[in-house]
């Protein structure tokens, strides 16, 4: 009876939660030293994903993400995240937003955990997000380079 009351109360808040699909696009490399690496970086990452809240509170939601998209490095790269997000409402129906990713990244040079700040422009029930990685150590290959990355953000 237990089991049939956590699922039952697990499938009324995944009702009542947000849900939204996430659709990768592109990416902007900058600050590679040409002299000393190859930066000849793929900056078309076409993917699709899905980000689950439990929806919009006073301070921000908390937020799960996952998807898949084609990398800077011409292979396909997973990432499993969790964060944080919130949302100001600016004139009629757009909102800017401020958030942050934490998580596990197989892809883009990358076999481990990672951060993404993100920054979101919305209208309605679509977003884009610009997201930001500083100049830095990407595992070793080709260098030190900074990434934005550009996705949209589909509110089912």
């Amino acid at each position: 009876m237990k089991i049939l009351l956590a699922l039952l109360f697990s499938w009324v808040g995944m009702a009542h939660a947000d849900v939204s699909v996430l659709i990768f696009g592109a990416s902007k490399h900058g600050k590679c030293d040409e002299t000393r690496f190859e930066c000849a970086f793929n900056e078309s990452n076409p993917g699709l994903g899905l980000e689950w809240s439990p929806g919009e509170r006073s301070w921000g939601r908390w937020l799960v993400r996952g998807g898949s998209y084609y990398d800077s490095y011409r292979e396909e790269a997973y990432f499993f995240a969790g964060g944080w997000r919130k949302e100001w409402e600016l004139v009629g129906r757009f909102k800017a937003g401020l958030g942050v990713l934490v998580g596990y990244l197989d892809g883009s040079g990358v076999d481990g955990v990672g951060a993404l700040p993100l920054l979101s422009l919305q209208y309605r029930r679509l977003a884009l997000e610009v997201g930001h990685i500083p100049r830095a150590e990407v595992s070793g290959r080709r260098g030190d380079v900074a990434v934005t990355t550009f996705a949209l953000r589909w509110d089912l």
